[in-house]
């Protein structure tokens, strides 16, 4: 299986939250991706990410690739129960009414965050002429996607739709903070698909360095909402992670600690077959003749012997 994406910086695998939902779940599902970060030639200028190919399959969208991890058996909701499964829909389903929408904001449509953070980091990745062309699309799509979406009665003008998008999106926020409380993952101990999608999320929104950082600025208020992301970040993407909060310094020390309890353990092990050894009968050994030096050798002294 190979997925092509938009690749990464800020610390994070992928700056664009749908690749980062599908690498996430990847990692959680156990899925042996072939990662292809695109750039985006004449083969490929639509823009469309991420696109997970498997022989003569492609499919497209996080849901769709999800999905068909599951029918390979890459599953990582295997421990949820029904219940918790109708959560996970529900859930993903107020991220992309509530949330997303001010996240595309933020990094597309947004003058300041768009001409200085989105535009430059894209065009840099694409090559000549599509640089010119693929970067101003997008975010014309994605201005057109808030309109018909958010632009409805009673809300008339641009100011009204960001002002109620970015209201949904603080409450969102709020209500995944809530949700999560102080646990690891939004179901226990075992990150899941709902985990995958607020990660994708909410990671480049935490590590983007934007110039209008309000809804930015909101998230970082919500400690463990940036913990979440530090921790994801921590156990299933180390080389990409450039710090760690409290939490994901937790787990280090947990594993830490794990690694020092089975090294402690192998050296009681190797004591007592040592003791085991000293016990057991020996056969004396055989003298052997002693080589005498000759008589026009030099003396040496001790510490020359260690001279290399």
């Amino acid at each position: 299986m190979e997925l092509r994406y938009w690749g990464g910086d800020w610390g994070l695998p992928s700056v664009h939250p749908e690749c980062l939902v599908v690498l996430a779940y990847a990692k959680f599902g156990g899925a042996p991706l072939t990662l292809n970060p695109v750039d985006y030639t004449w083969a490929s200028s639509q823009g469309i990410v991420p696109i997970l190919t498997y022989e003569d399959e492609i499919i497209t969208k996080p849901a769709n690739i999800l999905t068909f991890c599951r029918k390979h058996k890459y599953n990582a909701d295997y421990v949820l129960s029904a219940r918790e499964g109708s959560d996970t829909l529900a859930y993903i389903a107020l991220l992309e009414e509530r949330l997303l929408p001010a996240i595309v904001h933020t990094f597309w449509v947004d003058s300041d965050n768009y001409s200085s953070v989105t535009r430059p980091w894209y065009a840099s990745r694409i090559p000549f002429p599509l640089r010119f062309y693929l970067p101003g699309k997008m975010s014309r799509e994605a201005l057109n996607r808030i309109l018909v979406t958010k632009g409805q009665p009673p809300l008339y003008s641009m100011n009204e739709v960001e002002a109620q998008i970015y209201k949904d999106a603080k409450e969102c926020l709020n209500l995944l903070s809530n949700r999560l409380g102080t646990s690891q993952f939004f179901f226990g101990d075992t990150p899941t698909t709902l985990d995958a999608f607020v990660f994708g999320f909410l990671a480049p929104l935490y590590k983007a360095r934007l110039l209008k950082v309000q809804l930015q600025e909101h998230l970082k208020q919500l400690p463990n909402l940036c913990d979440f992301c530090d921790h994801i970040l921590c156990l299933y993407f180390t080389e990409h992670a450039e710090g760690t909060s409290p939490a994901g310094q937790e787990a280090i020390d947990a594993n830490l600690q794990k690694l020092t309890q089975l090294v402690n353990k192998e050296s009681n092990l190797i004591e007592k077959m040592d003791d085991n050894l000293r016990r057991s009968p020996q056969n004396l050994p055989k003298a052997m003749t002693t080589l005498q030096p000759s008589a026009s050798a030099e003396p040496r002294h001790s510490s020359h012997l260690l001279t290399p």
